[in-house]
């Protein structure tokens, strides 16, 4: 949940085989860009080259606004998650429509082991992780006690915000998720297209492919990026979302420290390796790949087995996978 501050090469999350085949004058139309510190790529096919790229920039609009409204480093306006962390303590503050939208539908949530006010802590992790340092534990346990409780008041008749004094939201657990998804209702209002594919490090798949399978998503290998733990094959309308210990850390005296953190305790937890999370919400994906990897496998996976919406693939310390029952089908492990 700490902020990515260089750019990532290689997804957790990647296509496998050919998608995008030209059949019958299909059109493919690819579209690259950085935003929320990461590579965001939108590809559709369709009949229309025009059509394509009109639909994706409006797609990319909607990425963007929501990059904007949910970044806690930079100042956008007034009613964006910066202006709003930088006024805890002040009383109620209007906020940006998609600022309310993530916190309502978080707070919403029966599972609250996610949390979404952890900016203390993640500020300390991200001054120590520039030094190569680490935190003290009385660093964190003080940062902590600005997280606990009810931290964040949401009203939704004024479309206000207030925060405790002390509080500091960060999104960077959910914001890319619900980003993917909003992108892909663009996409689907403006239709003009075939397939489309948002990859975010969260992918979102739309369409039927022109051969009629399934589309195929490699899960990669957290020891070898050259590597993938397996391969789903999923329908049209799946998201799908990887958190890993191995995409964003850094090393001190030979310990890792990533980037995940235990609400709890306030440090890296040391549970999983990766988690993988098959839904139908670009949102709910990157939201449960978080809260699953902070939980042991048992747990993690009696939540899931528990919501018929939910798959996972959770690879633990040891390096065992824990397949969901619903993925028994969909998931080649090793391919």
């Amino acid at each position: 949940m700490m902020r990515k501050i260089w750019m990532i090469l290689l997804s957790s999350l990647f296509l496998q085989g050919c998608f995008f085949q030209d059949q019958n004058s299909t059109i493919h139309h690819e579209d690259t860009r950085f935003m929320m510190d990461t590579i965001v790529t939108i590809e559709t096919t369709g009949k229309s080259e025009d059509t394509l790229k009109s639909t994706t920039d409006k797609a990319f609009a909607a990425f963007q606004e929501i990059a904007d409204e949910t970044d806690s480093y930079a100042p956008h306006g007034p009613k964006d998650l910066y202006a709003i962390n930088e006024k805890a303590g002040t009383g109620p503050q209007k906020a940006a429509p998609h600022l309310l939208a993530i916190l309502k539908s978080a707070a919403s949530h029966p599972h609250q082991e996610l949390s979404l006010t952890l900016g203390p802590v993640i500020k300390i992790w991200n001054d120590n992780r520039e030094k190569k340092t680490v935190p003290s534990r009385a660093e964190i346990a003080d940062a902590l006690t600005l997280t606990k409780g009810s931290r964040v008041r949401i009203d939704e008749t004024t479309g206000t915000l207030t925060l405790m004094p002390g509080t500091q939201i960060d999104l960077g657990a959910v914001a890319k998720g619900y980003a993917v998804e909003e992108a892909a209702k663009v996409l689907q209002k403006e239709g003009g297209f075939q397939t489309a594919l948002i990859n975010a490090g969260n992918i979102k798949v739309l369409g039927e492919k022109p051969d009629h399978k399934p589309w195929r998503i490699g899960i990669q290998d957290p020891k070898d990026p050259e590597k993938v733990l397996g391969t789903l094959s999923v329908p049209p309308g799946t998201a799908i979302a990887t958190s890993g210990d191995y995409q964003r850390y850094y090393e001190v005296s030979g310990v890792r420290y990533h980037h995940i953190l235990n609400p709890q305790t306030g440090w890296p937890s040391r549970n999983a390796h990766s988690v993988t999370v098959v839904t139908q919400s670009a949102f709910w994906a990157d939201f449960y790949s978080t809260l699953l990897f902070v939980m042991t496998p048992k747990d993690a996976m009696t939540l899931v087995e528990n919501n018929p919406s939910l798959e996972m693939v959770y690879q633990d310390l040891d390096g065992t996978l824990h397949i969901s029952s619903g993925l028994k089908d969909l998931f080649v492990q090793g391919q």
